[in-house]
């Protein structure tokens, strides 16, 4: 047995790694919003799942990550609920007793109306997909006879119902959230709901076929993906929107008078605060029975892994009262449980219950600088934390990236991911940089004029926007010091940030063992040499973004901040809306699997 089995195998998550497999894994990160094939409908569906898992096993992947793939408003982490899929991903060619006759004319009108292949997504196509649904569904006489969608509705009438009435609510009643209803609806008075419920009956019926109907798409996808030794992992966002079926049946589960966000910290002075949704309950909500159990028991039926969004929360996490007005971000919060707790126990605690709750596999984000406290009470527990190369770092003694063989080996490797820059454009535009907020706020706490300081400083060239990148002059602190103007024991902070930044490039150039000087441009060697990089690390597993195989293809070559998905702490704008420039039979062709083929099968992996 491998030293790696031996450790996984003494921890929490034993079973679930038994099951899962102890063995070296690739990964490929797909949010399936990007992705199309020739038969999609506007946008990628749940029968498209099975042309990536088959991508996959071409290529030689095992784990196929998902985003979210709830009902969902502009974001996958702000849904209307814990449970419900997103209509947008019905394959319309796919509906079980529905003749394709039946519905053909309505997918060419689709597909005509949102032609694939433009680069992004026309999120319209989510309310004309439902259209042609209810148009399809109240022209069949026996669209509720099957005895599969019969056990689906009894098994789950739990949060169907309620999600189903919720739904017609919305649109027969007022599109608004809950909490600006009229009494009646606002608190599901009984005979009120028992009214509407009997003039809506048909709308209601319809979001309960429609739910069976991707609960059964979603698993036939992940029954083909697991015949080929492809293992789904899907994404337990942390939190359900505040207009949610949930919070509107379940407030017992919610604190609904605070937020969540961050503390201010130096790179943001005034914290954040994460729009304007609830918090959870957590003694309610992880309770034997309770919200979180029937949650991982319903996504069980689509996932083998999944993974924990914000896993800080588990341990503590910063409230912000609702009421407290929008520009002060995070000033007004305060951490829960309080600072006198004991944040490990509590964390081990809530983890230890959410694993004994489901059979999948759990892992964890790991973005935040706060989650590196906790890192070692979840590896202990058999969660392996999703590190990122870039910021997998000796940030305080080394002052350098960690070299790939010194990695704690529960750990989930990675170059990029749906809230981050591409690699490549990392590489370009911000590795060996500081946030301009920082210059800023570093200038204003010693009173110095920042413009002359910036010009002093940072390479304007090679600088772009709130990305400010070290003078190659800049070579020690202390040169730094004497630049500033300041003793060096007065700037510790500002010293330290110029360890972690200044030849970042260039760290990572030797690291990955590149002939020849530092090239700027993130050209294919490069790219495929940062992949190789984290293929040969200890980690158990390493997942590559498709946005980053892409660029190593050249199929996305330059321009790459037009290829982010989201920059988290914006509104809309281009955000969630990207697909992919090619469509999956492309990625399909050998020309572009056999590199990629070749990298995976030149380390040890499965």
């Amino acid at each position: 047995m491998s030293s790696i089995a031996e450790l996984l195998l003494q921890t929490n998550a034993a079973e679930q790694w038994k099951r899962i497999g102890t063995e070296r894994r690739v990964g490929v990160l797909m949010p399936l919003s990007s992705l199309y094939s020739s038969r999609s409908a506007g946008v990628g569906d749940f029968e498209d799942l099975k042309l990536a898992a088959d991508w996959c096993a071409r290529t030689g992947h095992t784990i196929l990550q998902l985003l979210p793939l709830n009902d969902y408003y502009h974001s996958p982490y702000s849904t209307f609920s814990l449970f419900a899929l997103d209509p947008m991903y019905t394959a319309l060619d796919r509906l079980i007793g529905v003749p394709p006759s039946e519905i053909a004319p309505e997918i060419e009108a689709i597909r005509e109306r949102f032609p694939t292949g433009l680069g992004c997504i026309d999120y319209d196509v989510k309310q004309a997909k439902l259209d042609a649904l209810y148009a399809v569904f109240t022209r069949l006489d026996n669209a509720e006879d099957h005895m599969a969608y019969q056990d689906f509705a009894a098994e789950n009438r739990d949060w169907l119902d309620d999600y189903a009435l919720y739904t017609a609510l919305k649109y027969d009643y007022s599109p608004f959230s809950w909490e600006q209803w009229e009494p009646e609806y606002r608190d599901a008075e009984p005979s009120t709901m028992l009214a509407f419920t009997a003039a809506n009956d048909v709308r209601i019926r319809f979001v309960k076929w429609l739910q069976w109907q991707l609960y059964e798409q979603l698993k036939a996808a992940k029954q083909h993906a697991n015949a080929i030794d492809v293992q789904l992992m899907g994404d337990l966002f942390y939190i359900v929107s505040r207009d949610s079926a949930d919070v509107w049946k379940r407030r017992e589960c919610f604190w609904l008078d605070l937020v969540p966000g961050l503390p201010p910290e130096p790179a943001h002075m005034q914290g954040q605060r994460w729009g304007d949704q609830p918090v959870y309950h957590w003694d309610t909500v992880t309770e034997a029975g309770g919200l979180m159990e029937r949650r991982l028991q319903y996504c069980e039926h689509f996932y083998n892994i999944a993974r924990l969004d914000t896993v800080s929360a588990l341990f503590k996490m910063w409230y912000i009262p609702r009421s407290a007005p929008d520009e002060l971000q995070g000033v007004p919060g305060f951490y829960y449980p309080d600072s006198c707790g004991d944040f490990s126990q509590r964390g081990r605690d809530a983890l230890t219950k959410l694993q004994s709750f489901t059979s999948m596999l759990l892992c964890a984000e790991n973005l935040s600088p706060a989650c590196l406290v906790y890192t070692p009470v979840i590896r202990e527990l058999g969660v392996p934390p999703i590190n990122f190369q870039r910021w997998d770092k000796d940030w305080d003694v080394r002052h350098d990236f960690i070299p790939p063989n010194e990695l704690h080996p529960v750990t989930i490797f990675t170059l990029s991911n749906h809230d981050t820059s591409l690699w490549a454009d990392w590489w370009e535009r911000e590795a060996g940089t500081i946030d301009a907020s920082k210059l800023e706020s570093f200038c204003e706490q010693h009173q110095l004029d920042a413009a002359r300081i910036q010009r002093r400083l940072f390479d304007a060239t090679r600088s772009s926007a709130g990305k400010l990148r070290w003078r190659d002059t800049v070579s020690t602190p202390k040169k730094l010091a004497e630049l500033v103007g300041l003793p060096m024991e007065h700037i510790g902070a500002f010293i330290h940030d110029y360890r972690n930044s200044y030849g970042e490039k260039e760290k990572l150039w030797a690291q990955m063992k590149l002939q020849g000087p530092m090239r700027e441009k993130a050209d294919r060697e490069i790219i495929q040499s940062a992949i190789e990089l984290i293929f040969s690390s200890n980690a158990v597993w390493s997942i590559v973004s498709m946005l980053d195989y892409l660029c190593m293809l050249a199929i996305i070559d330059g321009d790459y901040d037009q290829y982010r998905l989201n920059r988290p702490g914006t509104e809309r704008g281009r955000n969630w809306t990207l697909a992919l420039p090619v469509p999956l039979e492309a990625l399909l062709e050998e020309k572009h699997c056999s590199s990629i083929r070749q990298m995976i099968g030149a380390v040890a992996v499965s």
